[in-house]
C-alpha cells in the first residue's frame, strides 16, 4: 500500500504541474481572454493531480500503520 501510494503522489504532481503549465501558455491565456466562462485546457488536470496526491497520501499513512499481532 506504501508503494502505491508513493506512486500517486508522484504522478498526482505530475500531473498539477502538467495543469499549471497549461493554464499559464499564452494559448491558453488568449483563449480566456476572448472567450469567457470556458474552461482553461489544464483546470482538470489539476484537480486529478491533486485528488491523486490525496489519494496517495491516505495510502502511505494507512500503509505504514503497524498491524496488531494476532
Amino acid at each position: 500500500m506504501k508503494v502505491l501510494g508513493i506512486v500517486c503522489i508522484v504522478l498526482g504532481g505530475i500531473a498539477a504541474v502538467f495543469g499549471y503549465v497549461q493554464n499559464n501558455s499564452l494559448s491558453s491565456q488568449l483563449t480566456s481572454l476572448f472567450s469567457s466562462g470556458s474552461l482553461n485546457p489544464g483546470t482538470p488536470f489539476i484537480v486529478i493531480g491533486l485528488v491523486a496526491i490525496v489519494l496517495g497520501v491516505v495510502l502511505c499513512v494507512l500503509g505504514s500503520r503497524k498491524k496488531p499481532q494476532a
